[in-house]
């Protein structure tokens, strides 16, 4: 149904706001050609593959589209018809929807309530699967003998059911009542006190391996096709509960496979029941990190996410938006002419006043210098650019940089950086060629410091930008876009019908977004010396942008050594990981001393209008062991003052500054 233009058209985020028929209208892929996300899960493959990424990534949904009622929908209803044309039928179970809480219980009983579980767990799956089974053999487009195939069910029982069972109907309830039957004595042997007693009617694996066998045998048309488990949200079990699960992967067999879904910190093991021994990746199954292959094939992605915005527009009634360009409709800060038209969103200077980073660099020419203010005036003056100020706060920037070391060193170099700009303001671009390469790195921490200085909040604007905040991740696009488009609309703008959405209305959107992500993710354990932690590295990254003197153009990742840190750093930075926080690069880093592969982690950028810095994939800093400690880890807490100041000193002062400065404060 077609929504009405005055709602917004990115409300809706999650796979489960959408019916299966939603999602297969809905859906938008990789490629325009065979394969993309789809090749990705390879439901086709017997290989077992656990697929994980962020929250909102699109693991379920990619999931979803490969379930039973969605290919169904792919061919006129018919699942039969759609298992044998795809050459597979997904069976898809959220684990949210199964109450794993009243299986589990503490120590000396726990080894029992598995059993339990792991009893109930596949009387479930088995339940999903008969009912798919079932809409397959009232197909009228394959042969199903019932019959048979429910007396071959049977005897895979090792207690032959009491009531007799003649089609596929009284099987699916036989199973349903043994689920009802364990879910009274399970939620009753709470109040009671006792285990709950009942009959295990079958062995581990002879149901959910053996049911899909005999369906391919009593189905001809279906010999070749592959029953996939779709066990979607892991992150519901406990670690007991997943070993029977990687027990399950680990003796997959016959004409089913299983695909599990879940968040990155998902899998709390990888050790089978019984002897313990973990399931063995490239051998018995495959990970697959849905997000990490987004952020790596970029291009991939960025017109995967240009697609899924046009459906999205064209549903809630934008068609006119939907089919143009997506970048026409976000206003963006010019950057051409060295970002001339950057005055426009930074306040009037009144003739005559000395702007704001003038008088800082002034103070700091007095600190190391004890200059008179006659001789800080001529310095300053010769830097300014006239009606230019990002070219002027760029010649300043540069003169920081190569920081004089005397009053005589000081004229002369305020004197040619200062020309420089201002032949780069005439076009000259041979004469300004120093300066220009140095903006063409340091652009964005140029703009971030001139707004700072002006105490104006950093704009994010343009469509490109939101596709690189989103980190990969679709949903992340989609609360932005959500934010974005409430913002506008609040501030009197038509999104997407008149005009283009303001940049302010774009930076307070995605500053929603970033208070969204951050609040949204709260690891349950260690979360909160998780978040200082986070917030330590992100003061980091902006006392180095805002300082005297940036080692790193757009600065928003950090090496550090991993065998080296403690316990807890490492913990640290893997709960961050799990949690989006941040991403680590598999690349890594070589170490400028040892040579050694430093582990790599980029601030997630979704948080990075959180503090205004970087988004971008360019600078890194390399962080040595006690400093990573005192940063990561709460018990080297308290060495953090010290070490920072020592580490920012040169970066955040200049040379022969007297000005005292906690780094802490930018």
């Amino acid at each position: 149904m077609t929504q009405s233009p005055m709602e917004n058209p990115f409300d809706l985020n999650k796979a489960s706001d959408f019916t299966d028929r939603e999602i297969a209208d809905q859906w938008v892929d990789l490629a325009s050609s065979t394969g993309g996300l789809v090749d990705i899960l390879n439901p086709k493959s017997r290989m077992p593959m656990l697929l994980l990424g962020g929250k909102g990534s699109g693991k379920t949904h990619l999931m979803r589209y490969c379930s039973a009622p969605v290919q169904a929908a792919r061919h006129n209803r018919d699942v039969a018809q759609a298992a044998v044309a795809e050459g597979y039928l997904g069976i898809y179970v959220p684990l949210d929807a199964l109450n794993t809480d009243k299986f589990a219980r503490e120590e000396p009983v726990e080894d029992y309530w598995i059993a339990v579980f792991s009893y109930y767990f596949e009387l479930w799956l088995s339940s999903v699967l008969l009912s798919t089974i079932r809409d397959c053999a009232r197909s009228q487009s394959i042969e199903f003998d019932e019959t048979e195939f429910v007396k071959s069910a049977i005897d895979l029982f090792d207690i032959t059911p009491e009531n007799p069972l003649t089609n596929l109907d009284s099987l699916y309830d036989h199973l349903a009542q043994m689920r009802k039957h364990i879910d009274s004595v399970v939620n009753n042997s709470r109040l009671r006190g006792e285990r709950p007693i009942f009959d295990i009617t079958f062995s581990a694996g002879r149901l959910i391996f053996g049911l899909p066998e005999l369906a391919t045998q009593h189905a001809p048309a279906m010999k070749d096709v592959l029953f996939v488990y779709l066990i979607d949200e892991v992150e519901n079990l406990t670690a007991d509960q997943q070993r029977f699960l990687n027990s399950l992967i680990r003796y997959r067999r016959g004409s089913a496979t299983i695909r599990v879904g879940g968040r990155l910190y998902g899998m709390k093991t990888l050790e089978t029941t019984g002897s313990g021994e973990p399931i063995r990746s490239g051998a018995e199954y495959e990970r697959v990190v849905l997000d990490e292959i987004l952020r790596r094939e970029s291009g991939q992605y960025d017109r995967f996410v240009r697609s899924l915005i046009s459906k999205r527009l064209e549903r809630a009634g934008y068609s006119t938006a939907a089919r143009e360009p997506i970048d026409s409709y976000f206003e963006e800060l010019d950057s051409r002419d060295y970002w001339r038209s950057i005055d426009k969103h930074l306040p009037t200077t009144k003739q005559g006043q000395i702007t704001p980073y003038h008088q800082k660099l002034a103070t700091d020419l007095k600190s190391a210098f004890g200059l008179k203010d006659h001789e800080v005036t001529s310095i300053y003056e010769a830097l300014q650019v006239p009606e230019h100020r990002f070219l002027e706060k760029a010649a300043t920037f540069q003169f920081r940089k190569s920081w004089p070391s005397s009053l005589e060193d000081a004229v002369s170099l305020a004197s040619t950086v200062g020309s420089q700009a201002r032949a780069l303001a005439q076009g000259d671009r041979v004469a300004g060629a120093e300066l220009a390469k140095l903006i063409s790195y340091f652009s964005s921490d140029i703009l971030a410091q001139l707004f700072h200085d002006y105490a104006r909040r950093l704009p994010y604007s343009g469509f490109e930008t939101m596709v690189e905040l989103s980190q990969g991740i679709t949903r992340n696009l989609l609360v932005n876009l959500k934010h974005i488009f409430r913002r506008s609309r609040f501030a009197g703008e038509e999104p997407f019908i008149s005009g283009s959405i303001s940049i302010k209305s774009q930076s307070d959107g995605v500053r929603d977004g970033a208070a969204w992500f951050w609040e949204d993710a709260q690891p349950p354990s260690g979360g909160l010396q998780v978040r200082d932690a986070v917030e330590n590295v992100a003061v980091l990254f902006r006392t180095v942008r805002l300082g005297h003197s940036p080692s790193e153009c757009a600065l928003c990742a950090f090496s550090v050594p991993w065998e080296a840190l403690s316990d807890n750093s490492r913990r640290t930075l893997m709960v961050a990981e799990n949690w989006s926080y941040l991403v680590k690069l598999q690349e890594g880093r070589r170490n400028k001393n040892s040579k050694r592969i430093d582990a790599l982690y980029q601030l997630g950028p979704m948080l990075a209008p959180r503090w205004e810095v970087s988004q971008h994939r360019r600078g890194t800093i390399e962080l040595q062991q006690d400093l990573a400690d005192a940063i990561l880890d709460p018990q080297h807490r308290h060495e953090l003052a010290t070490l920072m100041k020592k580490r920012l000193e040169r970066i955040i002062l200049p040379a022969g500054s007297k000005t005292v400065s906690n780094p802490r404060l930018i």
